[in-house]
């Protein structure tokens, strides 16, 4: 008897990562994506391991980080393009408090990975407005992250395993798991911001939270590092580099702002005597949740809907790991981790 399908509702980094998971353990699976990510695609695809305003490692970093390379590199291979691009972060210590934390932290074993111990140059660095000092943090990339869905959907579109189309949620049978009268084993829902339209999970606190960038091009800033404080800079080709980036909770329009433009030009003056001119400015919308934690597991009631979806702005990094993670989920009853399960919030439906 044929296996029956897996339905991913989404083609940005997390339904792109549940794909592959899929394939490699070859389990035939079907995905349905409008055709317009205004949110993977647009995003930097930053690698930062660590909290800046907590001086501490970003959230199961020591896991997500090997795990994402892994990921990355295995695309390379199958499909010819460098995705992951290993870069230093420049970070301007914002105040005194913040120095200290990287003092006291850069020796920690838990730390050697990610802070470089500060020693005379990294106080008088004149890459960036320097009062209090500057540190360098190790293991930082970003990822191309247009090229990567492009040569995701280029791949799903060969496999024949691409649907271009917005979904209708009318025409689910949540009951059954059928989309237009077709049989699933399983629906998944990795729709990004779009889940807040969706009327089985639109009980979990997913919030749509637009960033805007603007590109500029300089002939001063470094292009071998990349530049933190407040907003970052990072190096796209030659003269050319990205600034980010803004974070609008009541705003859920894709329009770039002249607010939002100033803002970041007024941060990038403050990070750097840089002469720049802007070039373009994009908007985007992160899926992000108000615990910081992503959202993955089935629904309470209708066990074959599942949802894999609020990675945030970390999502190129955390999304490969939290994909393998979800496939052991459905299929092999593997329990997630409690942090993202959306076990944390079934008592609203209760």
């Amino acid at each position: 008897m044929e296996q029956q399908k897996i339905l991913l509702v989404g083609a940005g980094i997390a339904g792109v990562a549940l794909a592959r998971h899929l394939d490699k353990r070859n389990i035939p699976f079907e995905v349905i994506d409008a055709g317009k990510n205004h949110s993977s695609r647009i995003a930097a695809g930053l690698i930062n391991p660590m909290v800046f305003r907590r001086m501490a490692k970003s959230w199961r970093v020591d896991e997500f980080l090997p795990y994402a390379k892994q990921f990355y590199a295995e695309a390379t291979t199958e499909w010819g393009q460098t995705y992951f691009h290993p870069i230093p972060i420049r970070r301007a210590f914002a105040h005194q408090q913040e120095y200290d934390f990287w003092v006291k932290k850069q020796n920690l074993e838990e730390y050697q990975a990610y802070l470089k111990p500060l020693d005379d140059s990294d106080h008088k660095n004149t890459s960036v407005i320097n009062t209090y000092g500057t540190g360098e943090v190790l293991n930082a990339a970003y990822i191309s992250t247009k090229q990567l869905l492009d040569d995701a959907f280029k791949w799903l579109q060969q496999t024949k395993r691409l649907r271009i189309e917005k979904i209708q949620y009318k025409d689910i049978d949540p009951q059954n798991a059928t989309y237009k009268g077709e049989q699933f084993a399983k629906i998944i829902f990795c729709e990004g911001y779009h889940g807040l339209e969706n009327p089985w999970f639109n009980y979990l606190p997913l919030q749509a939270t637009k960033g805007e960038t603007i590109t500029i091009t300089s002939e001063d800033i470094s292009n071998s590092e990349s530049l933190n404080r407040k907003c970052f800079t990072l190096p796209v080709k030659d003269t050319i580099y990205r600034v980010g980036a803004t974070y609008a909770w009541d705003d859920p329009t894709l329009h770039t702002t002249e607010a939002a433009r100033s803002e970041l030009i007024g941060h990038l003056q403050n990070l750097s005597s840089c002469n720049f001119e802007v070039l373009d400015q994009e908007a985007g919308i992160r899926p992000t949740v108000l615990d910081r934690r992503p959202l993955l597991g089935k629904h309470i009631h209708f066990p074959a809907l599942s949802i894999f979806n609020g990675l945030g702005t970390k999502g190129y990094l955390m999304a490969p790991l939290l994909a393998k993670e979800m496939t052991d989920f459905i299929l092999n009853d593997k329990n997630l981790d409690r942090e993202i399960d959306i076990q944390r919030y079934h008592k609203r439906l209760l």
